[in-house]
């Protein structure tokens, strides 16, 4: 359907397209007299999320306890997410016990606590979890023999036996695998972050042309 044809989707590609230009033309600070306009539609789409994130949280928690409340198959893993986020909310508003905080951090500094006293935990054992996993994914492509799979395969190996404090005290073994990451690595990642802000760029583009039109779940 032409968007000449259908004027929301008009309204809509206009608007979105409009508030994009003015933002990205007040990021590069060649036009100053933009600031107050860019700054107020940087506030109301942080206000957007916001009640966006109010509204999935709401939505999230009320699908849970119907679950509980029918006893349905695995209701205790939503019981055990609805206290987790109960409590999560009361140490944000309340906080934590003998914790002292300045008064611009009340918020945020209890929030911190908990995440370092119960999510970096759980975090990291997850993490230990992918040892076996990554086992799991080296047997696998060992009883596969083909050279792509063996490649990565020993690739990892040696990665994690240089990591060895012995290993590491070798003769040269060090200096290598500094200049490894500090070129090899680096230019790798590097590379991948340009990827990845060329990726965004032309998408970005994109939605400001209304080529793609996610906001209208096109």
């Amino acid at each position: 359907m032409s968007l000449i044809r259908d004027p929301k989707r008009l309204l809509a590609l206009l608007v979105a397209s409009v508030a994009g230009l003015i933002v990205l033309l007040d990021f590069t600070g060649a036009f100053p007299q933009l600031a107050p306009a860019a700054e107020q539609l940087v506030s109301w789409a942080a206000t957007l999320t916001a009640l966006a994130l109010l509204v999935g949280l709401v939505s999230v928690a009320i699908a849970n306890i119907s679950r509980v409340v029918r006893r349905d198959t695995d209701w205790l893993y939503s019981l055990v997410l609805l206290l987790g986020m109960l409590l999560v909310i009361l140490v944000g508003i309340v906080g934590i016990p003998g914790i002292s905080v300045l008064p611009q951090n009340l918020a945020e500094e209890p929030i911190r606590v908990f995440f370092r006293l119960v999510y970096e935990p759980l975090a990291a054992s997850l993490l230990a979890l992918l040892a076996f996993f990554s086992l799991s994914a080296a047997l696998r492509a060992f009883q596969r023999r083909n050279v792509e799979a063996m490649m990565m395969v020993v690739i990892a190996l040696l990665v994690l036996v240089t990591q060895l404090p012995p290993v590491l005290s070798l003769p040269y073994v060090g200096e290598t695998i500094a200049w490894i990451n500090a070129y090899l690595v680096t230019a790798g990642a590097r590379g991948l972050l340009i990827g990845v802000a060329i990726g965004t760029l032309v998408a970005s583009i994109r939605v400001l042309l209304g080529l793609d039109q996610p906001y209208l779940d096109r």
